[in-house]
């Protein structure tokens, strides 16, 4: 264990030194890199350390790391604050672009066929609830304008990807909910239900600060559901078709696992930036997660290799950088005493009619009572789109008045990130392994496809269900 440690200490300062050496001043103590660097090694060290506590998610160990460089005196000023915003937004947005790889690599697709009518329910009712509630909120306890009121309600609205969807994966690697699609379910509604909190901000923001046309800002969530749709689709049939699932011209020379793994992710990266750029970023994450899941579909065993790539980049450099990033962005010199009751009333309220929106939403398909009060409970982190678009309002207002009111909806967006990222992590954790069904590996021949294909079946069926999900059986199972 000594020499562990020892080798730990020696590659962290060959890390430190190498980047001073190659980059000069931004490399040492008080540079930009400097700063990246630290945050990366201080959040990946403390989530080992904390490890054997197997109730504290590691992104929460993370985050917290990233909160106190970012705000902890002396450290905030040399470390936390010393990141470059570009850099950082840039990182934030790469590593979600891995995570929303990973879980559409990892989507049950047939159990999204029997929960489709779900899906968009789960992700539309409860953000435009919340959203609303918000708003009504925001505007009588912040006295904000009736636009400047509804874009504070969407910006409070959006869940995190970030922390929903690498919980509710390990959740699923552990054979938890698999049965009746619950970790496919939240994970393919997460990026729809930030498409329309971004589409519905961006429509308000325009009506208030901008030019934008309101036919423009009218389409704008429609608009932006088909292009991520499309677009995730279309990339994935260009790789399918230049690199099939073809076993045989794989050990001939053809595309192998970093062939297709630079591919995807290229074109994942691209796709993600350049829907930003052109100015639908709510569409980037749908895009993505699109990508992903008919690239492994078309993919088929050839997809397995690939994940592994994906899932190992995500836990040692993506993961540390995302969390640490977005706890640093919490800065918490902008929450004003006077603006911290209102703020915390808002979350309430609208968290309490978001969850209970989010468990209605479920009902209809035979889930039990445990297996919808998880679904609600996982609905409620938030923390990157916060972190993202929290200060946009703030950094376009033109007069002393829309300033002041920007500095209000950043206040209350960095305390949602404070409250609801760790608190739903820990939420999900905990109480995912006692309200979900574990799935049994004794049920068919090959447990590691029993995860395909599963339904709310009665249980003198569900056998029969689990082997034909595995492709042991030929007749289509009856829901």
């Amino acid at each position: 264990m000594l020499r562990g440690a020892a080798l730990a200490v020696l590659l962290v300062m060959l890390a430190f030194t190498t980047l001073y050496f190659v980059t000069g001043e931004d490399g040492g103590p008080g540079g930009s890199l400097f700063a990246l660097l630290a945050l990366h090694q201080a959040a990946l060290w403390a989530a080992k350390a904390m490890s054997p506590i197997k109730q504290l998610p590691p992104l929460l160990t993370m985050l917290v790391v990233g909160f106190a460089l970012g705000n902890l005196p002396f450290l905030g000023e040399h470390v936390g604050r010393q990141v470059d915003s570009n850099w950082s937004a840039g990182i934030r947005q790469s590593a979600l672009v891995l995570i929303l790889l990973r879980a559409g690599m990892a989507l049950d697709i047939n159990a999204l066929k029997r929960l489709r009518f779900v899906v968009p329910r789960l992700a539309a009712a409860p953000c435009l609830s919340e959203a609303a509630t918000a708003a009504a909120l925001a505007s009588a306890l912040l006295d904000l304008p009736v636009l400047w009121a509804a874009m504070l309600g969407f910006v409070v609205a959006a869940i995190s990807p970030a922390v929903v969807v690498p919980s509710l994966l390990s959740l699923q690697e552990r054979g938890y909910g698999v049965s009746t699609g619950i970790p496919s379910l939240v994970v393919a509604s997460a990026p729809l239900d930030d498409v329309l909190s971004i589409a519905g901000f961006g429509i308000c923001l325009g009506l208030a600060l901008t030019e934008e046309s309101p036919v423009l800002s009218a389409l704008r969530a429609p608009l932006e559901i088909l292009l991520g749709l499309g677009s995730g689709l279309l990339g994935a049939a260009v790789l399918v078709l230049l690199m099939p699932a073809d076993e045989d011209r794989a050990t001939k020379g053809g595309p192998g696992r970093e062939e297709r793994f630079l591919s995807l992710l290229g074109l994942a990266l691209t796709t993600s930036f350049g829907l930003g750029q052109a100015g639908f970023s709510g569409a980037a994450a749908l895009a993505v997660l699109a990508l992903g899941a008919a690239s492994a579909r078309g993919w088929k065993e050839e997809a397995k290799p690939v994940v592994a790539v994906v899932t190992e980049l995500w836990n040692r450099l993506a993961q540390p950088l995302l969390f640490s990033l977005v706890g640093a962005s919490v800065d918490v010199r902008t929450l004003e005493s006077n603006i911290v009751g209102s703020g915390l009333a808002i979350l309430a309220g609208g968290g309490a009619v978001r969850f209970a929106v989010a468990a209605a939403a479920t009902s209809g398909r035979g889930l039990r009572c445990e297996e919808k009060l998880f679904t609600a409970m996982a609905w409620m982190p938030k923390a990157t789109v916060q972190a993202a678009i929290g200060g946009v309002a703030l950094d376009r207002a033109r007069t002393p008045e829309e300033r002041t009111m920007g500095q209000k909806l950043l206040a209350v967006a960095v305390l949602a990130i404070l409250l609801t990222a760790p608190l739903g992590a820990i939420l999900i954790q905990s109480f995912g392994p006692r309200l979900l069904t574990k799935e049994p590996e004794e049920n068919c021949e090959k447990p590691e496809d029993d995860q395909q294909g599963r339904s709310a079946a009665p249980p003198a069926t569900m056998a029969t269900a689990d082997c034909e999900s595995a492709g042991l059986q030929k007749d289509k199972m009856s829901l």
